[in-house]
């Protein structure tokens, strides 16, 4: 992220409660954050091509219809010009072949959404940290 430049998050979930919290939370740790909310992989991988400035971080969840998160994590990281996006699976699975999975397909993240609206602002705070936003 430059200097100066608000935060550019993408938050790919198909739930539009989730959406609703994600970028609630954001905008409440860090207000000048921009979001950009996709519903699935399949809205993701045009806007990446579309877009004039690649995001700071993406938020993907694993279970969506059409194009699910590792489909479409691995069809990410096998373009060269998104090889450095920072992207966090943020899913319900707590399965561990999910995690592996994630990760062997290049992952930066993965973790379990939270409960309640007070342990997502906890947890995003951890991830503005780890991402420097």
């Amino acid at each position: 992220m430059s200097v100066g430049k608000s935060p550019w998050v993408w938050v790919v979930d198909d739930d539009q409660d989730d959406q609703y919290l994600f970028e609630l939370a954001f905008k409440r740790i860090i207000p000048p954050v921009q979001v950009k909310l996709l519903d699935d992989g399949e809205e993701l991988l045009p806007a990446l091509v579309q877009t004039t400035e690649l995001p700071d971080l993406i938020i993907l969840d694993l279970n969506m219809p059409r194009l699910n998160g590792l489909e479409t994590l691995q069809q990410i990281r096998q373009q060269p010009d998104y090889q450095k996006i920072p992207i966090v699976v943020l899913t319900t699975s707590t399965r561990k072949e999910d995690k592996e999975k994630a990760v062997q397909l290049g992952a930066n993240g993965f973790l379990t959404k939270p409960p309640s609206l007070d342990a997502i602002l906890a947890l995003f705070r951890q991830l503005i940290l780890e991402w420097r936003l």
